[in-house]
């Protein structure tokens, strides 16, 4: 059977499979998912610190100084865009269920300073904030298990790393089973596109929520 390609993604049958689940509340979760920080393209980790003013007041003062914000530089994988890629740094956080959390995670609300900062300076909320965040638990593969790249990039659960195993899968129980990518629609759109999200709920059957 072939794969389902949808505006140049391959889509991965988990994430057509049904599951009595809902996408997770901030109040319950207090965003368990940003736990372990993020592995960010080093491009985009270099327009994150071009745009430091912008995201400097949204966080604690502590957390202010942009050299503190990421970790080292690795040069080794094709499946971020640049080849290069680091990771934000974490910081203790007893709040946190996992009691460690993305520097950029604001204590006071759980909410993502850089997205903060972006929809306070009328920017789109995702336009500075790193893809894989924006996407996850959902995550965009571009290399198969021996590294090879793959003919599409695939759509997937990221549910094979530590951190969704340990609680943040950014879900919880429900009644009512529905396909999975249903769960997460705005995620899924972010990669698809709203025409391409669409797409694959007419392939499914079932009626979109964007």
């Amino acid at each position: 059977m072939s794969a389902l390609i949808i505006n140049g993604y391959a889509i991965d049958d988990k994430l057509l499979q049904q599951a009595p689940i809902q996408r997770c509340r901030l109040s319950a979760c207090r965003a368990a998912c940003c736990a372990d920080g993020v592995w960010v393209d080093w491009d985009q980790a270099q327009r994150i610190l071009a745009h430091a003013a912008l995201i400097q007041p949204f966080l604690p003062a502590e957390r202010r100084d942009p050299q503190t914000w990421f970790a080292e530089l690795h040069d080794d994988d094709p499946g971020f865009p640049s080849g290069r890629y680091t990771g934000t740094t974490t910081v203790p956080d007893l709040d946190d269920p996992l009691k460690t959390t993305c520097i950029f995670l604001r204590p006071e609300d759980r909410l993502c300073a850089i997205q903060v900062a972006s929809v306070a300076n009328g920017l789109p909320p995702w336009s500075l904030k790193p893809f894989y965040c924006c996407l996850y638990p959902l995550v965009d593969e571009h290399t198969d298990a021996n590294g090879e790249r793959l003919p599409y990039p695939r759509l997937t659960l990221d549910d094979e790393n530590d951190l969704f195993a340990r609680g943040g899968d950014c879900r919880e129980a429900c009644a009512v089973a529905q396909p999975i990518f249903q769960v997460y629609a705005e995620e899924v759109a972010l990669a698809l596109g709203v025409e391409g999200y669409r797409a694959l709920c007419a392939h499914v059957g079932v009626a979109p929520r964007l």
